[in-house]
């Protein structure tokens, strides 16, 4: 490798700055407010110390315990259940791994928390649900039932790049299992959809919901910094936990250039049998949002403007997000500055790694641009939402540009980057126009909502008869679209590469 020193600093300074505007200041902000009896539309408020931090009990009560067991659970079923059916499928050669990057693209594509929250809650208070004849079931289960497919099919193609690997799979499969339960869990934690629409009793409530209930219900938004400092440093550990590992075994994402084995029709046969009942689950869990794709509620003024403010939007922070996170990581991973120990320049990032909105909506709100007159034009540039920098993109990004520069030149390698580039813009585009949070902070008129915020407001009216927009929250062709371009870049980008770590020296 020729080292580009300079040129890699370059490219990681917009991602560096991004990174403070986004994460660092809001972290302090979030620790002043903290310190002080700060109350709703009230400017300033008094020093109190550390008083908050002695009202969280109802905050971090039971509900964040059955959080966090809710998060072990579905890494769980991405370890175990992916790692099974990767191990299945690698054996049974080629023709069985292209069935699992096939076969789980639809429940994988299913990132829309709000449409499914939203379709289950519909369910529910319409008796449609039968599995439950004694109680309803809770947020817990539907997050489990709904989630199956996709942690499923994640998991599988997380161990399908280490099960790839000729050698040295023991720490590649540790890592993997790592990143997968700390991202489950950091989701869980942060996860609002479900746990906002889905009957959920208050001593059940995960530690997002509380600091929510605790600002903009009761409006307390000291207790609720104070809360959100409590849950960052969870996810500072859990980000800075992830990112040592993944620097320290030097991880990277290579092109298998070996010859394959022929593959095994046994477990071929195998792969058929657990893939198709994995996915089955995973459909089952799915049902009332596949029977409301096409469920059109009408709306007063028309669909085209709350679209528009979900997609146009989030479309902005994607490409600004997702570009600085691929150039840092291409600086890092491809142009070296730091040598072999480039990777190092990753850690300053790892304690906002999972940081999501959901831990900052009470300095977002804070610092929400306010305009006296709330025309088309301002809601648009208020619903662009802040903190766009998508780390995960980054630490993939540079992982993924290590390997493939050990094999080819910095501007050679974008040829295999660029599509998985593309499809992280693409997953992030869909999980941030679908994201609830941002909607219920940014719109202040009812006028202008977002798609999301129309579909929470209306879904407390679903016992009454309030039609459904389940259908509008994530259309069919999109859907669709997401699904095909998971199978093609699993397919034929995605199968060839594998997971290596330890010195790049070193034979695999």
């Amino acid at each position: 490798m020729r080292r580009t020193p300079l040129l890699g600093l370059l490219f990681a300074v917009p991602a560096v700055l991004m990174l403070c505007s986004g994460y660092v200041v809001p972290t302090v902000r979030l620790l002043w407010t903290s310190l002080h009896r700060t109350v709703f539309f009230r400017e300033g408020g008094d020093f109190v110390g550390l008083d908050n931090y002695g009202r969280l009990d109802t905050m971090f009560g039971g509900g964040t315990f059955l959080a966090i067991g809710l998060g072990l659970a579905t890494g769980a079923v991405a370890v175990v259940g992916g790692g099974g059916l990767a191990y299945f499928a690698n054996r049974a050669g080629r023709v069985g791994r292209r069935l699992v990057w096939i076969g789980f693209a639809l429940p994988v594509a299913a990132l829309s928390s709000v449409a499914i929250a939203s379709a289950w809650q519909l369910a529910i208070s319409r008796r449609e649900v039968n599995a439950f004849p004694d109680v309803e079931p809770g947020y817990a289960v539907v997050v489990l039932l709904a989630t199956f497919g996709l942690l499923v099919g994640v998991g599988a193609a997380a161990y399908l790049l280490v099960f790839r690997s000729a050698r040295k799979r023991g720490l590649a499969a540790g890592l993997a299992a790592l990143v997968l339960v700390g991202a489950t869990l950091a989701v869980t934690l942060q996860s609002l959809a479900a746990p906002l629409l889905i009957a959920t009793r208050r001593e059940d409530a995960p530690p997002v919901l509380g600091i929510y209930n605790s600002a903009f219900r009761l409006g307390n938004l000291g207790v609720s910094a104070a809360g959100s400092v409590v849950l960052l440093l969870v996810l500072a550990l859990l980000g800075v936990a992830v990112t040592a590992a993944v620097v320290f075994a030097q991880a990277r994402l290579v092109r298998v250039e070996q010859p394959e084995p022929a593959g095994n029709p046994g477990f071929l046969a195998i792969t058929l049998v657990v893939g198709g009942g994995a996915l089955l689950v995973g459909i089952v869990g799915l049902l009332p949002w596949l029977l409301d794709l096409a469920d059109f509620g009408r709306l007063p003024d028309g669909p085209f403007e709350p679209w528009l403010l979900s997609w146009g939007p989030t479309l902005i922070s994607t490409v600004v997000g997702v570009g600085a996170a691929v150039l840092a990581g291409f600086g890092i991973g491809a142009l070296r500055p730091l040598g072999r120990n480039s990777h190092l320049l990753l850690l300053p990032f790892a304690p906002w790694l999972f940081t999501g909105l959901g831990v900052t909506m009470v300095d977002a709100f804070q610092h929400l641009w306010r305009h006296d007159s709330d025309n088309f034009l301002f809601a648009f540039l208020r619903a662009i939402p802040p903190s766009s920098l998508n780390i995960p993109a980054l630490v993939l990004s540079a992982v993924l540009f290590r390997g493939l520069t050990t094999q080819d030149s910095p501007a050679r390698s974008w040829r295999t980057a660029a599509p998985v580039v593309a499809l992280v813009a693409l997953v992030t585009w869909v999980v941030q126009a679908n994201d609830v949070i941002w909607s219920l902070i940014s719109v202040t008129d009812p006028g202008n909502g977002t798609m999301p915020y129309l579909a929470v407001s209306r879904g407390f009216a679903y016992s009454f008869g309030a039609e459904s927009l389940v259908g509008w929250l994530y259309p069919i062709p999109g859907y669709l679209l997401t699904a095909a371009a998971i199978a093609v870049v699993g397919v034929f980008v995605l199968d060839r590469l594998a997971l290596h770590t330890g010195p790049e020296d070193q034979p695999q």
